[in-house]
């Protein structure tokens, strides 16, 4: 996967009225690109940011420093924190971090499923659940099945697989 994040500033002070710039990611073909949108949302905003206020990105004596904070960035994402904290200048630092894909979707319950309590009923009866839930788990006996339970506590067959 390769994600972009184009960004353009309209200034007077550039040499064509205006400064184009690109922060992006290369990818491996099986990691999830999902979390890593906000990351490069919130890097590519930063340097925007960083360059309209201090001219980070177009100035001749800190563009060698881009490399450096890009190189920074990679290894700090790859960490086991998956975190990256790095003062840029002295008014500017850059704060990311990269936040787990969520789980995939669960499949949908076949009508033959049995479900089991994993806690007493009673521990559960004491939680404010939704209403369905409330109304279903008597009904869990770890024998019946979903289609059963839907029939014995009268309610829908989609509310119960949802439960």
């Amino acid at each position: 996967h390769i994600l972009s994040r184009p960004m353009i500033i309209y200034n007077e002070r550039y040499e064509r009225n205006s400064l184009l710039f690109a922060v992006g990611f290369v990818l491996r073909r099986n990691v999830d690109p999902r979390p890593y949108l906000p990351v490069l949302s919130n890097l590519s905003s930063t340097f925007r940011a960083t360059e309209m206020e201090s001219e980070f990105l177009s100035h001749h004596r800190t563009r060698p420093q881009i490399q450096i904070v890009l190189e920074d960035i990679l290894i700090s994402l790859n960490s086991k924190q998956r975190d990256c904290h790095l003062l840029l200048d002295d008014a500017n630092m850059l704060n990311l971090h990269l936040f787990r894909p969520p789980p995939p979707p669960t499949p949908p319950v076949p009508d033959y499923a049995v479900p089991i309590l994993l806690r007493p009923e009673w521990q559960l009866l004491l939680y404010d659940w939704d209403l369905t839930i409330n109304w279903i788990v008597p009904h869990i006996d770890g024998c019946k099945y979903v289609k059963q339970i839907a029939a014995s506590s009268e309610v829908d067959m989609e509310m119960v697989r949802a439960c």
